[in-house]
């Protein structure tokens, strides 16, 4: 589907339904790269935001279950603070909650549902991206950066 034939589809489901604007959308999910005709335009659109939310919450869970973390962000868990942890888990458990509500409108979808749970999510995103970047940031310059210790082998 060309953007444009998108936008307006969307401009006119936006109307109907008081959802944010599809650049606003666009801005935050990049709904343009939605390739396929749908029946449910909608629901097509909050598949699409959805990963961006698991894949969100997978990094967080990664954060703090490290079993298997890349070595990059190892400088960061080591010497991640108690602030932190709080936010991570404040931004992963609002983010579950969207994917549980998501979850039900795989069962039973409506117009109506997906609008409102588009709404819920564009919503949340704007409140938790500014807290989502600090995490970043700080992942970028740990602020108790652990010192690499030479180990030698004592036969």
């Amino acid at each position: 589907m060309e953007v444009a034939e998108l936008k307006k589809k969307y401009e006119q489901l936006a109307k109907k339904h008081k959802l944010p604007s599809f650049d606003e959308l666009n801005s935050d999910f990049e709904i343009d790269k939605l390739d396929r005709e749908s029946n449910n335009l909608l629901r097509a659109i909050r598949k699409l935001i959805m990963e961006k939310i698991v894949n969100s919450m997978s990094f967080l869970e990664m954060l703090v279950n490290p079993i298997n973390a890349p070595r990059m962000y190892v400088p960061y868990i080591a010497t991640m603070e108690v602030g932190d942890k709080k936010i991570i888990d404040e931004i992963y458990s609002s983010l579950a909650g969207l994917s549980v509500l998501s979850l039900e409108l795989e069962i039973n979808s409506e117009e109506k549902d997906e609008a409102v749970l588009i709404n819920g999510v564009f919503g949340r995103w704007r409140e938790l991206k500014p807290k989502f970047s600090q995490i970043l940031k700080n992942i970028k310059e740990p602020k108790n950066s652990v010192v690499k210790k030479e180990r030698s082998y004592f036969g």
